[in-house]
């Protein structure tokens, strides 16, 4: 081993001594700076991913709509037949939406109802794949059934078995010819669960023919939903098709399209917050760049004796270049096992600072999503070395340049 790496090592982890406590605190101010960056990132970056899996999950790939008309005719069915050919698409779904009044017993709700391709079971959401459906089977879905989103249930009080009356706003016209609307029953047979809130607590299911029942649509249906095979891109498929097969009627949007902004704003506030944490280094290294100063300045007899005996300026530096970079590393592995241990108890943590509720509210998730990035980790663990490193260059730099002489004659 090299006299000055030894020296370096020896300053920060004194014989007699399992360690200083100015190395103590200096590891353990890297680390709780790393455990900020690197965690922040992590959450939002299980929040970007969660986020964009849960839009998918409950509203497709890609959409085809004509502009809120109502798509039916000879061209839409051929449509529909040549969508299901198409070798980049996995499935292809009519779906009916629109909101309605809902009642249980004497409580009200205004759910948006959802159709669901009960005759083919050829959804384009993984409902059935991914066990949305909770207390109940979707498979028992049929036209005089509905699947209640769990917060629409709780809101009204139902419970499968229940008997929930809809009211559509096409009921309104038969007012305006005197007659009395009657409102449809269905038998809750599920609940939908699928961990996203805003969708839980506003969406129920039903049939396709119920729903086109209730808002008179014929055989027609508001749009088509797809789940493209593993591999295609669609951005790159939405903008084929809108350039060589749809017609000005019918336009194709990625899941993309309508949250964009949303998403944009979850990766800009990664960046911000990023950003603002790396303060928490920075000034973890100013502490460091001050502890290895006033160590200079008490060892200067001692660099001087060194220079005395033969020590080049660079080694003298390298000493305390080195002891920076220590701290920095073992800072930022102590700071990457925080991170893990962290985020693994997440949800007990969570629920204790700020409730479940809020997270739902705010986030519309039940429980913290993390995704680790590898980049992440590497960034901020560079981040923090190299800067610790840069911290103990002031006083190398100093140590450096002291003449032996003097450094001798220093009191």
């Amino acid at each position: 081993m090299k006299w000055w790496l030894y020296i370096a090592v020896k300053q920060l982890f004194p014989t007699g001594r399992k360690i200083s406590f100015f190395t103590l605190v200096s590891i353990l101010g890297v680390a709780l700076g790393v455990l900020a960056l690197f965690g922040t990132q992590s959450v939002m970056n299980g929040f970007h991913n969660e986020i964009g899996v849960k839009l998918v999950d409950t509203g497709g790939q890609i959409t085809l709509e004509a502009g809120g008309r109502v798509i039916a005719g000879k061209n839409a069915e051929k449509l529909f037949e040549n969508l299901k050919n198409n070798p980049e698409v996995e499935k292809v779904e009519k779906v009916a939406r629109g909101s309605v009044m809902m009642i249980n017993g004497n409580t009200p709700a205004y759910p948006v109802l959802r159709s669901y391709d009960s005759i083919d079971n050829n959804c384009a959401l993984p409902i059935k794949e991914k066990n949305f459906v909770s207390w109940g089977d979707i498979d028992e879905l049929d036209d005089d059934s509905v699947i209640l989103g769990v917060g629409v249930a709780n809101r009204i009080g139902a419970s499968k078995g229940d008997v929930v009356e809809v009211y559509a706003p096409t009921m309104l016209e038969r007012l305006s010819q005197n007659e009395v609307p009657m409102p449809v029953k269905l038998e809750v047979v599920g609940f939908l669960s699928t961990g996203f809130s805003d969708v839980d607590k506003n969406v129920a299911l039903v049939s396709l023919r119920r729903m086109q029942d209730l808002y008179s649509l014929g055989s027609g249906f508001h749009s088509y939903v797809l789940k493209l095979k593993d591999g295609v891109d669609e951005t790159a498929f939405a903008k084929q098709m809108n350039a060589d097969v749809l017609n000005g009627d019918v336009r194709a949007y990625t899941w993309l399209t309508g949250n964009e902004a949303f998403l944009r704003v979850i990766a800009t506030e990664k960046v911000m917050m990023s950003v603002i944490i790396m303060l928490i280094i920075i000034v973890a290294s100013f502490s460091i760049c001050s502890s290895l100063y006033t160590t200079v300045l008490r060892k200067t007899k001692e660099i001087g004796l060194s220079v005395a005996m033969g020590a080049r300026p660079y080694q003298i530096a390298l000493c305390y270049c080195f002891q920076g970079f220590i701290i920095g590393f073992l800072g930022a592995v102590a700071g990457l096992l925080l991170t893990f241990l962290l985020l693994e108890n997440r949800t007990a943590i969570v629920e204790f600072i700020v409730g479940r509720e809020t997270l739902e509210q705010f986030y519309h998730f039940s429980s913290l999503p993390v995704l680790y990035d590898l980049n992440d980790a590497f960034r901020a663990c560079l981040f923090a070395v190299v800067l610790c490193t840069l911290a103990g260059f002031l006083p190398a730099l100093r140590a450096s340049r002291l003449k032996a002489s003097e450094a001798m004659r220093n009191e």
